[in-house]
């Protein structure tokens, strides 16, 4: 605990006054802030190289690593200050939901690394292992869990433009889907690209290869290794370019440094299928454009493009919640019901009618509809004794002769099953509580890069790791092995973690805003149809600065809030321009409030200082008083 109460100590914190500025949300504002700006005293040079002087140079780079080491500090070890939890936004469950299908991906390849494909066969009988029966294996089977992912990809890309067009906001939404369309292909591979960046360092100093473990699945990748580190760079992204190029085919894509990435070009395609279809239907009726999005997503069931079906599912989930939605509006009561007396109402006695309107009813079905959703989904493929496992021997038999044909019979109830799963889920508050505790928000995080970094380290240490431990506790016995694979699987798991928060928080342009506007008080969330964090217009703000040149330059807390014109507020502290894409952060317009900035031409550079406010009447440090026209 005393390194983190060190780091305590090293953040920075809110100044004792505060700040005199405020945004121009009006005309008033405005003139006030010229007012304060001209009683504000500026001296570039004091306040510079007085912080520099105070601190001594050893103890100034000290401090500097001291605050890198910090931001390598894992976020879940890391001290909460926060004291109140932020509240849920009504699609919260969709990132916990991620979060989780992306653990059971990471779990389902180390179970490839360490185990034998048994494992992985459907239950038939007594002897076999806990991890077979249905729904316990989706823990470790993969395709299951990608299918998951690309709904809520498809939920996620629609929900903004389907709202918009509800609303009849049509250029805010063509706005929005072309910012979505011009950034997808960067908000995939780039981020594929920098976060996978450590896996040609591994290759070029041996981290690869070896035997692997003995009887198990698969074998270590194995990438060229070059003779210097800029040949095995090259190489790196000369392998990349066909995994991100648009027009070569999207399945059975190999990359030599991290093959679970296969993923990308499919959900690039399928993006683009859902991006043409709402800018194309976004003028048609809503019955229209829901029966032509049914038929494009039979069409692309019947033919097998699974990717596409399980995007455009997402899309028609997304409407299914947008008509309930409107439903619910409907129905609620209006402020005169109630006056008109020649109305009588009377109670409902019928005992049927009850007992289908009851809460533990609904619950109950919801709960066996989930149920049966995870069993389906759960289902083994057939060269994994499919046709011997209990339960599945009737849905195989179900199984039209077309698919079979096209031998893609494990394409049939899988995809169907993982759409149902989501829509099930997104019509049930009772399941979407487990998808909005703390651990699974967490892992919907960071869930974009726990894909992207477990596959090449579980292929250099977590080898490494098992053959060692095993090595230890030998493997003559169930026993010895699992303690074995237990031991590396913990400080595999924990290593993948860390890289995965890590990348998360240095790669995603939103975990940044994220998570200033939950240090608010009460915490602010973002809000999806708006894209801003909206927040009470009394709600405290944090302590935040910007650190350049090891000087933080300390923002005003009443510039950390924007009131609207309609008398809402929202934070300050907003996300890149699309949060779908990956794009420049700046400063914006609130920032150099708090600044004095200089534009030196002639040297190139830029230099800023902290603005200083003085109040009319007050001295400067040589005892010059403010004149007092400046407050005119």
């Amino acid at each position: 605990m005393r390194i983190f109460q060190v780091l305590e100590q090293l953040r920075p914190r809110g100044a004792s006054n505060p700040a005199m500025y405020h945004l121009l949300g009006n005309e008033t504002d405005h003139l006030e802030q010229e007012k304060d700006a001209e009683t504000s005293h500026f001296d570039l040079e004091h306040h510079v190289s007085s912080t520099r002087a105070n601190i001594p140079r050893k103890q100034s780079s000290f401090l500097r690593w001291l605050r890198i080491l910090a931001v390598l500090i894992p976020s879940f070890l890391q001290r909460s200050t926060r004291q109140v939890e932020p509240k849920k936004r009504p699609t919260a469950w969709l990132d916990g939901l991620r979060g989780v299908a992306a653990l059971f991906v990471v779990l389902h390849h180390m179970s490839l690394i360490w185990f034998s494909w048994d494992i992985h066969n459907g239950w038939t009988d007594w002897d076999d292992h806990l991890i077979q029966l249905p729904i316990i294996r989706l823990a470790v089977d993969g395709p299951p869990n990608v299918m998951v992912f690309f709904v809520i990809s498809g939920c996620a890309l629609s929900w903004k433009s389907l709202n918009l067009i509800q609303t009849g906001e049509y250029l805010k939404m063509y706005q929005a889907l072309a910012s979505s369309i011009f950034r997808r292909h960067s908000r995939l591979f780039i981020p594929a690209i920098v976060i996978c960046a450590p896996a040609p360092v591994i290759a070029y100093l041996g981290g690869y290869g070896g035997e692997g473990m003995p009887g198990a699945a698969i074998r270590p990748m194995n990438p060229p290794r070059f003779k210097t580190i800029w040949g095995q760079f090259g190489d790196y992204i000369r392998s990349i370019m066909p995994l991100s190029d648009i027009y070569g085919p999207p399945y059975n894509i190999a990359w030599v440094y991290s093959d679970s990435l296969w993923t990308l070009p499919i959900e690039f395609k399928s993006s683009l299928v859902v991006f043409s279809m709402l800018l194309a239907l976004s003028r048609c009726t809503t019955r229209a454009r829901v029966l032509i999005t049914l038929c494009v997503a039979c069409y692309s069931f019947w033919y097998v493009h699974w990717g596409e079906f399980l995007f455009v599912g997402g899309m028609l989930i997304v409407e299914s919640n947008l008509r309930c939605q409107r439903l619910v509006s409907m129905r609620e009561p209006r402020l005169d019901e109630g006056e008109d007396d020649d109305l009588e109402v009377r109670p409902n006695r019928s005992l049927w009618l009850r007992v289908l309107k009851s809460q533990a009813l609904r619950r109950c079905c919801s709960i066996v509809a989930f149920l049966t959703a995870l069993f389906i989904l759960s289902m083994p493929k057939h060269d994994r004794r499919a046709a011997d496992s209990y339960g599945f021997k009737t849905l195989i038999w179900l199984i039209p002769t077309h698919f079979s044909a096209m031998g893609a019979g494990d394409s049939f109830w899988q995809p169907l099953a993982a759409v149902f799963l989501v829509l099930l889920i997104d019509s049930a508050q009772l399941l979407q509580r487990i998808f909005t505790t703390r651990l699974a928000q967490y892992l919907g995080r960071v869930s974009f890069a726990l894909y992207l970094v477990h596959m090449f380290i579980l292929h250099s240490l977590g080898f490494w790791l098992g053959e060692y431990f095993v090595r230890l506790t030998g493997s003559e016995s169930y026993w010895q092995y699992g303690t074995g694979i237990g031991l590396a699987a913990v400080i595999v798991g924990f290593v993948i973690m860390c890289a995965a928060d890590l990348g998360s928080r240095l790669v995603d342009t939103n975990a940044v805003a994220d998570q200033v506007n939950v240090e608010f008080t009460p915490p602010v969330v973002y809000d999806v149809v708006t894209e801003s964090y909206a927040a009470r217009c009394n709600v405290v703000a944090p302590s935040f600065g910007i650190t350049i040149a090891e000087t933080t330059f300390l923002q005003g807390s009443n510039d950390m809030i924007f009131q609207l014109p309609s008398g809402g507020c929202m934070s300050t502290i907003k996300r890149s321009a699309d949060s779908e894409g990956i794009a420049l952060n700046s400063l914006g317009g609130v920032w150099p409030q708090n600044v004095v900035a200089v534009f030196d031409f002639g040297k190139n550079e830029m230099r800023f200082t902290p603005r200083v406010t003085m109040r009319i009447g007050s001295t400067t440090k040589n005892g010059t008083s403010i004149p007092p026209y400046l407050s005119s």
